[in-house]
């Protein structure tokens, strides 16, 4: 076999995931990730490392995003067909990086850079383009409250993850990592059929990637026949959307903070080794690196400021 003209029943045999067919929402497990196969045969032929290929999903993003921008028919159809390609790509960086044996965390986190960057650039565009189009300002400011929406949401865990390296990088004390303790990938969850969940898991379904995309997808369709639908179509999803997304994203924040989930999550993951009490001062800044910075009043490191 070899490394750089595999068959794709080799490519087949390495480059998924576990459980690829199980973990993540549907559109990838049933049509990005199997067809990506042929973009990573193409890609390991062309000598192209899997940091290229996220930066091509990234370019294509923004390409998309610019397209969208124009507020103009063909370039939103335009504009979508790009984000499909990047929607495309991210699947096909991956499975570059596990035939390559290349898969690392700096990769990860580039991953994660792409999907913050694009998301916010799409958000903004939807606005953008309809103030273009129409004249009207207020479409920015639209389209800046639904790139704002979209950045929490996606940074909501990524923020939470950032305090754990944080607390672990100011503490002297030794813990055990639990692998999956603060839970692992799994299956997607189906609707809730009683609480507010009814009405909240619609909700955050609208502002996930994937179904924004089927949702734009089907708004470039009446692009091409039915001009005067599209254009309601994009303003009543613009406005909608405006005022979901920041909502959705400061209800998720709020209820983490409210509920303690970053303390809760942290103590699933790691526990403490040593059976010495951690302290730390309640106005104490969690990355201070003497013990004189530690005031006289300190708590347990578990009321401790951030």
């Amino acid at each position: 076999m070899s490394a750089d003209r595999p068959t794709l029943a080799q490519l087949r045999a390495v480059v998924q995931k576990g459980r690829h067919r199980e973990i993540g929402n549907w559109l990838a497990r049933r049509v990005a990730r199997p067809s990506a196969v042929y973009g990573t045969w193409a890609a390991v032929r062309w000598g192209a490392s899997a940091h290229q290929v996220t930066s091509a999903a990234l370019l294509a993003g923004l390409a998309g995003a610019a397209a969208v921008a124009t507020g103009d028919r063909r370039g939103f159809a335009v504009g979508v067909g790009f984000l499909w390609l990047a929607f495309w790509l991210d699947h096909v960086d991956g499975q570059v990086a596990r035939w390559r044996g290349s898969a690392s965390l700096d990769g990860v986190y580039f991953d994660y850079l792409m999907h913050h960057v694009q998301n916010m650039a799409v958000g903004f565009a939807l606005g953008f383009g309809l103030a273009v189009r129409t004249g009207e300002v207020a479409w920015a400011a639209a389209g800046f409250a639904i790139a704002v929406g979209w950045a929490l949401l996606g940074l909501h865990n990524d923020c939470r993850y950032k305090a754990f390296v944080q607390r672990l990088k100011s503490t002297a004390r030794s813990y055990r990592v639990d692998g999956g303790s603060g839970g692992r990938p799994a299956p997607p969850p189906g609707w809730p059929r009683r609480g507010l969940g009814v009405l909240t898991y619609p909700a955050y379904k609208a502002c996930e990637p994937h179904v924004v995309l089927l949702g734009l997808t089907g708004v470039a369709g009446l692009a091409a026949v039915a001009p005067a639908a599209w254009d309601a179509s994009w303003r009543g999803g613009v406005a909608t959307m405006a005022v979901l997304a920041p909502f959705l994203a400061a209800a998720r924040v709020h209820r983490a903070i409210v509920r303690g989930a970053t303390e809760a999550e942290f103590r699933a993951w790691f526990r403490p080794l040593d059976a010495g009490a951690d302290v730390a001062s309640g106005h104490r800044p969690l990355d201070a690196a003497v013990a004189d910075d530690v005031s006289t009043g300190a708590v347990h490191r578990a009321v401790e400021a951030a």
